[in-house]
């Protein structure tokens, strides 16, 4: 029997560090930190116990306690159509009514085309190019004077009127709402080029 070649010897080596063969090296047990995640799938489902004050000294033996029944806890159903959890992948009904539809539109994105439009608005009427000519003339001039507190003042007005106007009939509270949206994408676009 020949002795075995270099190639053969490296082979068998890198097999041994693989685990495979009787002559293998067990690999090291890989273990990673316990992070919070663990400690949240690890918790148990019922609450834990307060631990008991004191047990009365003498206890008979012959009866082993019984475990405390727990109150089954009364769970509402998932609303239609619905998600239960954020990892439910159900397609919603396909059968809905537009209110419906309406209704599983996620509130922030009701927010960004509400405001969004009467941002259009305020740019088709030119009320956002003047605001960001009004922080331009601000920014040029000072941030401090009689005039920079009387756009302040106008600017706070637009917001609270839009604010004390919310809860009114749509289309007038959208209307409140053109000023100071304009006012907000003004302010923002201010130091870009002219757009």
């Amino acid at each position: 029997m020949s002795q075995p070649g270099a190639d053969e010897l490296r082979v068998r080596s890198i097999l041994r560090k693989q685990g495979v063969g009787p002559a293998a090296i067990p690999p090291k047990p890989t273990t990673r930190p316990r992070d919070w995640l663990d400690d949240i799938l690890d918790a148990p489902a019922t609450p834990k116990a307060e631990p008991a004050a004191a047990e009365p000294a003498a206890r008979p033996a012959s009866k082993p306690a019984a475990p405390a029944k727990r109150k089954p806890t009364k769970r509402k159903p998932p609303k239609s159509g619905r998600a239960r959890t954020a990892w439910d992948a159900r397609p919603a009904s396909p059968r809905q009514s537009l209110l419906d539809a309406y209704n599983r539109v996620p509130y922030r994105l009701k927010w960004l085309a509400y405001h969004a439009s009467a941002a259009y608005l305020g740019w088709a009427v030119g009320l956002v190019g003047w605001a960001t000519y009004v922080t331009a003339w601000i920014a040029r001039t000072g941030l401090v004077g009689p005039q920079a507190f009387l756009w302040y003042s106008a600017a706070a007005g637009t917001v609270l009127l839009h604010h004390r106007t919310r809860g009114w009939w749509w289309p007038v509270a959208w209307l409140t709402a053109v000023p100071a949206s304009s006012v907000a994408v003004g302010v923002l676009l201010y130091g870009t080029p002219s757009l």
